[in-house]
């Protein structure tokens, strides 16, 4: 497998005093993409980390000079944050408990059997993808921080990952900016400069509805359970005390990001879901029961609004031939050309759906009867010049348009304009007739 490439590519050190032991781990570590470098005794293997610093430390249970337990201690005792956060794993044949708990609260982040090296290949893994992950944080931040130094120094560490950083000292102009622009992470301190807190500018936040779900990190040098319970009712979705740790800021950013991702995807599921529930997949357009669920409603709004609305009801003739003579893949082909061109022919107020078959149904929004027949006149003779898969294809019409009275409604529209069809295949196909109710 495949670690980061080139100059950032992840390091290790191995602090082994084995020769197998140091190789198969050595072998596991280079396959995962790590620059590996290996160490006998404990002390050689503190200084360094102290000069060098790594990515991930594997340490035995047992050194020539010291326990791996010891170089976990010192490790987690260093000044340099980055490194007495350094990730430690201890490799170990040991089975008694109260040693490898021991272990554990000495600081060693994990711990894998010497027998088990496919457990350590795993979390190997998992450590790469978070790394890669976590080095292309890829997101716009809304950062709200009154201390200029505060400011600075997160700043230049979420620009180092990859995020672009918007800063403001007042929340005021931090709302402001929120409503004009798109973010995928708000990070918030509580106590700011200006008349509203950072408190006040989740509850905003949360308050816009079509922007809720942005996650929001708060930032308090208050560091107390009370005032962690209180953020989270407020709508914040992570916190963290002052002073801020970078390795700390980062995961719980990563965490963030990660769930928004994760969030948006699911959203774009359901988003083509829906589309797939209300689209025909043949031709793009609405199916029936988008129509039947939406055309309703749009009769209502144009009733209510004493606005003009009409409906075309087109047929393609002689289709049952095309199939029987070309095929049905052909036929398939014919269908889909037709609904592009009625798709392209629509103005976006308009529902284009097929309704069935070759039988396709037009609601023309602010269209009365006469507009609504030169536009079917239109599409009849767009329809003979397509020429869809190559064939001689045309389509029969028929219109009806709103009445303004109380019999008007999808059923009747469409009820007249099908019957203004069947007159249209009856004088000869290819031709639009407009329903006789209409007409008088």
């Amino acid at each position: 497998m495949t670690g980061v490439s080139g100059a950032d590519k992840l390091t290790a050190l191995v602090i082994e005093p084995s020769l197998i032991v140091q190789q198969v781990l050595t072998s596991i570590l280079q396959n995962h993409g790590f620059v590996v470098e290996v160490q006998e005794k404990g002390e050689e293997s503190i200084a360094a980390i102290k000069e060098k610093g790594f990515d991930l430390v594997c340490v035995a249970l047992l050194l020539p000079d010291m326990t791996g337990l010891e170089v976990c201690r010192a490790v987690r005792a260093m000044d340099d944050e980055k490194k007495n956060l350094l990730p430690v794993v201890l490799i170990t044949s040991e089975d008694d408990k109260n040693t490898l708990v021991e272990v554990l609260r000495a600081g060693a982040t994990e711990i894998f059997k010497k027998n088990d090296i496919a457990t350590f290949a795993t979390y190997l893994t998992q450590f790469v993808w978070n790394s890669a992950e976590r080095k292309a944080l890829f997101g716009k931040v809304l950062y709200v921080e009154d201390s200029r130094s505060i400011a600075k120094m997160v700043t230049c560490l979420l620009t180092e990952y990859g995020m672009t950083v918007d800063h403001y000292s007042k929340a005021e102009e931090a709302l402001e900016a929120f409503n004009e622009k798109e973010y995928d992470l708000v990070i918030t301190d509580i106590i700011l400069e200006g008349e509203m807190t950072g408190s006040q500018l989740i509850q905003k936040i949360r308050s816009d509805r079509s922007k809720n779900t942005i996650p929001i990190l708060a930032i308090s040098g208050v560091d107390d359970s009370s005032r962690r319970v209180a953020l989270l009712k407020e709508g914040a979705n992570d916190y963290v005390s002052k002073p801020i740790m970078d390795d700390e800021l980062i995961a719980r950013v990563q965490n963030l990001l990660r769930s928004k991702k994760l969030f948006d995807r699911v959203q774009e599921q359901q988003e083509y879901m829906r589309e797939l529930a209300m689209k025909d997949q043949l031709t793009g357009l609405y199916n029936r029961h988008f129509l039947m669920e939406v055309g309703p409603q749009k009769i209502q709004e144009a009733l209510r609004h004493n606005q003009d609305i009409s409906m075309l009801v087109v047929d393609l003739d002689k289709f049952k031939s095309i199939n029987d003579t070309h095929g049905h893949s052909i036929g398939d082909v014919v269908l889909s050309e037709v609904g592009k061109l009625l798709s392209q022919l629509c103005r976006k107020e308009d529902l284009a759906a097929r309704f069935g078959g070759e039988e396709f149904v037009l609601l023309l929004s602010h269209c009365n009867q006469d507009s609504a027949c030169l536009k079917a006149e239109e599409i009849r003779t767009r329809i003979m010049d397509l020429k869809p898969a190559g064939l001689d294809v045309t389509a029969s019409f028929g219109v009806s348009s709103i009445q303004n009275d109380d019999s008007d409604d999808l059923t009747s529209l469409f009820a007249r304009a099908d019957e203004a069809v069947y007159q249209s295949k009856e004088n000869g196909r290819n031709r639009v007739t407009v329903s006789e109710k209409a007409a008088e």
